[in-house]
This record gives structure tokens, C-alpha cells and sequence, in this order.
């Protein structure tokens, strides 16, 4: 999977650069939370997620996110500058996205036609920019093959922006990818004192597993599947009790099954 996202944002009336930091809304600010206001940052709210995925919720957790679409055309045109966003006839069309945190669930508005406005409503933030630096060197280095390089950029994102979610998810999901479980496993035990949750644990159980911690992995991923055997961490479950179970042929069957559940991880068994 892709483990980077980015956003960026401005608060002059020019495009937004992929790794400058927006600064928080005034006190009373309306801009950005109702639809005749929207933030104007461009091609960053554009996409699957508004400002590609760098937003944060006040507590620093990964929102969930829905796109509602255009939902309103403004009756009269913003002046800030055109992104150079192809509108088609629908510049400054305006979108709305849900963004659900633990504390509230809201609806932001962007325009993603123009650049010029941009703020974080409260109570948002986002990733910093040297942090979003930090992962592109863990990337750009891990395509090149240099694990240890992209192990101590991602070390250092996690160590600058520890109070972010996405800093240890992507810390942990790209340890995994590069097949060092020992690294993965102390990302997941970080995001754990901050950000306990069923699938950060999942995620621990299968680094547990493959770093030969089998007792210790068998019994959270016994516990985790007893609490939501149909929950989103399902598949991941399966192969971990297929890592740790003493009769072969079980495991081969439980391999099997997470496979066939979608885990490719466990479909070379």
C-alpha cells in the first residue's frame, strides 16, 4: 500500500506548496465550516481526502473522511487567484467533506479552484512540513533499497511529531513493508500509549509473531478476534494464528483462509 500522505497550505493568496504549514483559524473564524466560506487551498483540496490526508483530529488521531461532493456554486466568484484546476464551467464550485473524529463529527468546505484563503479550523492541525519531509526521504530512500536510511527517517518523523497518529502508522506500515518487523513493532508499541485501538493492535500481534514472540501474539490475537472476529482487522487475525498455531496443518488451513480474506502477507505459506 501507499504508506505517505501529504497536504499542503498557505496563508498568502498563492498556490500551496506540498509541505508549508497553514496556520490555525482565528477565534470565531467561520472560513473553511460554512459552505459560502470555503478554504481556498487549491489542488490541495482536491482528491480522495481534502489537503491528501495530512489533516489531523484535535487529538492528534487520523479523522475518517467522506467526500459529499460539490454542494454549492458561489454566487459571486472568489477573487484569489485560480489553481489552474481544469473547472469546466464549475469554477468555484464548492465541496464538502465529513470529517469524523473521536470528539465531533463536522462538515469543511473548500474550493478547489482557487488558492488564497487557508487556515485549520479548530479544533484540527496538521502534520508539520518538515515532518512530511521526513517521510518522502523514508520513501525516496526505501524505493532505492536503502532500509536503514528509510528506518532512521522514519524514527526521526515519529521522534519530531510523536503527538500525530499518521507519523507512527506510516512509521510502522512501511517497516512492514520492508520486511523489519522489529522496527514495525516499536512503531505499533509507540502508537499504542498514544492512540490505543483494535487495529494498531493487529498490526502489534502479527509484529509480535514474526519477531518470534508466539505466546505473546497468539493470546492478543485470540483476544482481538474474540471481541470482533468480523471486525476490519479479521484477515490480519487469521494469519497471525496461522504464525503462531503448533499443528501444521491448522496453520495451513488458517493461511489459507486469511489469503483468501484478502492478506496477501499470508498467501506464500
Amino acid at each position: 500500500m501507499t504508506v505517505l500522505l501529504l497536504l499542503a497550505g498557505v496563508a498568502a493568496a498563492a498556490c500551496p506548496d506540498a509541505t508549508t504549514d497553514p496556520p490555525a483559524c482565528p477565534a470565531g473564524s467561520k472560513l473553511g465550516t460554512v459552505d459560502d466560506q470555503p478554504l481556498e487551498w487549491g489542488k490541495a483540496s482536491e482528491g480522495a481526502q481534502p489537503w491528501w490526508g495530512r489533516l489531523s483530529c484535535g487529538d492528534g488521531r487520523i479523522p475518517v473522511v467522506r467526500r459529499h461532493g460539490g454542494v454549492n456554486r458561489l454566487e459571486t466568484p472568489s477573487s484569489s487567484p485560480s489553481s489552474g484546476l481544469p473547472s469546466f464551467d464549475r469554477a468555484d464550485l464548492v465541496d464538502a467533506w465529513e470529517v469524523g473524529c473521536p470528539d465531533a463529527r463536522t462538515v469543511l468546505y473548500t474550493n478547489a479552484y482557487r488558492c488564497g484563503e487557508v487556515c485549520v479550523p479548530a479544533p484540527y492541525k496538521v502534520l508539520p512540513g518538515a515532518v512530511i519531509k521526513q517521510l518522502e526521504s523514508a520513501q525516496t530512500a526505501a524505493r532505492a533499497g536503502k532500509v536503514e536510511e528509510a528506518l532512521t527517517a522514519l524514527r526521526a518523523a515519529t521522534t519530531a511529531a510523536p503527538e500525530h497518529e499518521r507519523t507512527w502508522v506510516v512509521r510502522g506500515g512501511m517497516a512492514e513493508e520492508l520486511g523489519r518487523y522489529d522496527e514495525a513493532l516499536a512503531a505499533w508499541d509507540g502508537a499504542l500509549v498514544r492512540f490505543p485501538g483494535p487495529l494498531t493492535e493487529g498490526h502489534r500481534a502479527e509484529a509480535l509473531a514474526r519477531t518470534g514472540r508466539l505466546q505473546e501474539a497468539a493470546k492478543l490475537a485470540g483476544a482481538l478476534f474474540a471481541e470482533a472476529p468480523d471486525g476490519p482487522a479479521r484477515a490480519r487475525l487469521l494469519c497471525v494464528q496461522s504464525l503462531t498455531a503448533a499443528d501444521a496443518a491448522k496453520a495451513r488451513t488458517l493461511a489459507k483462509q486469511s489469503c483468501a480474506e484478502g492478506y496477501r502477507r499470508c498467501c506464500s505459506g
